[in-house]
């Protein structure tokens, strides 16, 4: 009562003195606990869990966990598990109309290349080729395993990621189906598969050939002849770039080194894509920046209070509108905090250490490696 009284008096005569100011008899638990209720009082949008808040007095927050945790009061971060499930059969279904597409264009696009001046200045690679298909295959399913088996919003973050596929690759099937763009091989007479000379419409024959591009993921790295034809929007680039985001906005800030080596894989599947010819200088630059701006965009759209997304006439414009209002409806806006979580009730001691990765306590050696981290982490601007 002493310390509460010594609180009230301070900010009353005060005004300048910070919530939680230390010139109070109360330990730091109960200045973080009064810090919070008094946020929540001013603050109808903030939200923040109970189980968040540290129990004793060793377990307190750094400046960083405080402001992720002060706007989560009575926020409910519902799974729904059956819209992930949908986006992630959207997903497969864009996957395979863009093989369908390939299956088909093949057979329409010419064997000589177009300038480019990538090309003109480096030898074609057979290495990077490889490297390029390893980079986004390794990448794409680490983000998408550490999603699903350390995010506690899993199911939000992989409905997210999937959605975001799905329309990226649905106007990736949509630009190499209207626009032929030629391979960039030097030798592509020798690399890629040859056209068929018949001229009837053989759709059974082209959906042999989408099964075989689905049974290698779309994949180069085999010694069989390769599907060539689609060009303009790099899809390597675009799966790289999507895992890359998903696991730089989704991570706690202390796995900054997980940030880094994303970055370095996405860095290095777009470079090896245009070293190895598997695209050209302008498939990556389009597949990267599309990829940027469907992200960026949809996250934006994350942040608008639900009430105003129907108002919000920049957004009712876009084509996508009402599948980010469907997916969208019932999670919370603005950030979803990034915190770990053992998606099974065993072992314990793997549950507790999660949660002391979460609060940075002083009292776990989980706590402390989170709370290095995060002080002498790299400033990514992610």
């Amino acid at each position: 009562m002493v310390g509460h009284s010594m609180v009230s008096s301070d900010r009353d005569g005060n005004p300048d003195t910070p919530l939680g100011s230390t010139t109070t008899h109360e330990t730091p638990a109960q200045l973080e606990r009064t810090l919070f209720r008094k946020q929540s009082r001013h603050d109808s949008d903030t939200i923040f869990e109970a189980e968040d808040l540290p129990n004793s007095d060793q377990e307190t927050f750094d400046g960083s966990r405080i402001s992720e945790i002060k706007g989560r009061k009575g926020m409910v971060y519902k799974s729904e598990w059956f819209k992930t499930v949908l986006a992630m059969l959207s997903f497969f279904l864009a996957t395979n109309l863009n093989h369908l597409a390939l299956a088909i264009v093949m057979d329409i696009v010419s064997r000589n290349p177009l300038p480019d001046i990538s090309h003109s200045m480096f030898k074609q690679s057979h290495v990077t080729r490889q490297m390029t298909d390893q980079a986004t295959l390794y990448g794409s399913l680490g983000t998408t395993f550490f999603v699903l088996l350390f995010h506690k919003h899993r199911s939000i973050v992989l409905r997210r990621m999937f959605t975001i596929g799905t329309i990226l690759f649905i106007m990736r099937a949509i630009t190499i189906s209207v626009t032929h763009i030629p391979p960039s091989y030097e030798d592509s007479e020798t690399i890629c598969e040859d056209p068929s000379q018949d001229v009837t419409f053989p759709i059974k024959r082209y959906f042999e050939r989408s099964l075989n591009i689905f049974t290698t993921f779309g994949l180069q790295t085999s010694e069989i002849k390769l599907y060539c034809g689609d060009m303009l929007f790099s899809g390597h680039t675009t799966t790289a770039a999507i895992s890359c985001f998903i696991l730089n906005h989704y991570t706690p800030k202390a796995l900054w080194p997980f940030r880094i080596a994303m970055i370095t894989i996405c860095v290095c599947a777009m470079v090896g894509a245009v070293l190895s010819r598997a695209h050209y200088t302008a498939d990556v630059v389009l597949g990267y920046w599309i990829s940027s701006l469907v992200f960026s965009f949809y996250h934006s759209f994350t942040y608008v209070k639900h009430r105003k997304r129907a108002l919000c006439r920049p957004f009712r414009r876009a084509l996508i509108f009402w599948i980010m209002f469907e997916m969208e409806k019932n999670v919370p806006y603005g950030r979803i905090p990034n915190d770990l979580d053992w998606p099974l009730p065993w072992p314990k001691y793997l549950k507790d250490g999660f949660r002391a990765w979460n609060l940075k306590t002083r009292t776990s050696r989980a706590g402390r490696i989170s709370r290095f981290l995060a002080k002498y982490r790299l400033k990514l601007h992610f």
